[in-house]
């Protein structure tokens, strides 16, 4: 069976990884507009796997997803360290949802929505002491939180590096570099995969946001991450923290890094990082942390997220074409679960190790 997969993100890159797990002489052909040195939006992210801090605010598939994939993270990763003897991490000891004493009726509202969505098991209400017991660096002025046991940060920094070994060293996947292609309803309108290849037996569209001419109620998010040193920071945990205006998140990473993140803007302008937004991000972070003062910022990125019009991911198949983007801000959220799963004819219950 000859696969083409165009796109090589995290979903793109993961697709291709699994479907040669399977084992069953499936040959495959990534194909992408940069090289395989280019990480696009997977890189700017903090590569957070919170189903159920995620579904306070969004759709009840959230946290289905979510939780899926938090498994399948468990599962996968592992496997591809076995693989390509690298390190990649999956630190797995909850977040933290906390705010300053000022915004605490946004963190109440928080509260009462979380307890409307997440099941009592998957979530704690932790008193002053409880908190400091598990992060002792945060300040005094912290006095309550929300703790969300099965909850996680993967190392995406680790993970591409890891993907790329594995795919040069397969045999059954050939990588195509620097070649953008255009996939319009009909397959063959598309001259260069005409050209290349006649036998495709299907075709896995991941472009993201290089397939926005071929898609409609589609639009990209930007989004911006600080990536800092901070040596005398020693967070243990991924923590949220409620802002009326700017909520932050810290995902924590070996060697005292951290990536933060807390912009959202509805604008598909790929610039650098404004002032304005990185004041706001780097003073909320030395809100939590005054060692936060004397880190090192390391990178300030931006990327756009591929999105639909109601935020959710989309799957569609057509003949021998299959669409798949709109992971938004949950590509690690959700990708796992959604390659998994797949619902594509030659697939089903192929992907599923259950």
């Amino acid at each position: 069976m000859n696969i083409a997969i165009v796109g090589s993100g995290l979903f793109g890159r993961l697709l291709a990884w699994r479907l040669n797990e399977l084992n069953q002489g499936i040959k495959i052909t990534l194909i992408d507009e940069k090289d395989r040195h280019f990480f696009g939006t997977g890189l700017v992210a903090a590569a957070m796997v919170a189903p159920y801090t995620e579904a306070v605010n969004t759709e009840a598939s959230t946290q289905v997803l979510g939780a899926r994939s938090f498994q399948l993270w468990q599962e996968w990763l592992p496997q591809l360290e076995a693989q390509t003897n690298k390190t990649i991490s999956f630190l797995q000891t909850g977040t933290l949802v906390i705010s300053h004493p000022q915004d605490e009726a946004d963190w109440h509202r928080f509260s009462l929505k979380a307890k409307a969505v997440v099941k009592q098991d998957q979530m704690q209400l932790l008193g002053a002491s409880e908190l400091h017991a598990l992060e002792p660096q945060l300040p005094d002025n912290f006095k309550q939180a929300l703790f969300f046991e099965h909850e996680g940060v993967v190392n995406n920094l680790a993970l591409y590096p890891a993907l790329n070994d594995y795919f040069e060293q397969s045999a059954n996947i050939t990588l195509i570099e620097n070649q953008k292609i255009a996939l319009p309803e009909t397959i063959a309108q598309s001259a260069y995969l005409t050209e290349i290849e006649q036998g495709f037996d299907h075709i896995f569209d991941c472009r993201g946001n290089g397939a926005r001419d071929d898609l409609k109620d589609f639009r990209s998010v930007r989004g911006e991450v600080a990536r800092v040193y901070a040596p005398e920071v020693d967070f243990k945990r991924a923590i949220r923290l409620i802002h009326p205006r700017f909520p932050l998140y810290i995902a924590p990473r070996e060697n005292h890094e951290y990536i933060i993140g807390a912009t959202q803007i509805e604008s598909e302008i790929d610039t650098p990082v404004t002032v304005r937004s990185g004041l706001e991000l780097l003073s909320a972070l030395y809100s939590l942390h005054q060692g936060f003062g004397e880190a090192q910022i390391l990178d300030l990125l931006v990327g756009l997220r591929p999105t639909f019009i109601d935020n959710q991911p989309r799957i569609k198949t057509h003949q021998k074409l299959s669409r798949l983007n709109g992971l938004y801000r949950h590509g690690y959220l959700f990708a796992p679960a959604l390659i998994n799963d797949l619902p594509s004819q030659f697939t089903k219950g192929m992907l599923s190790h259950d």
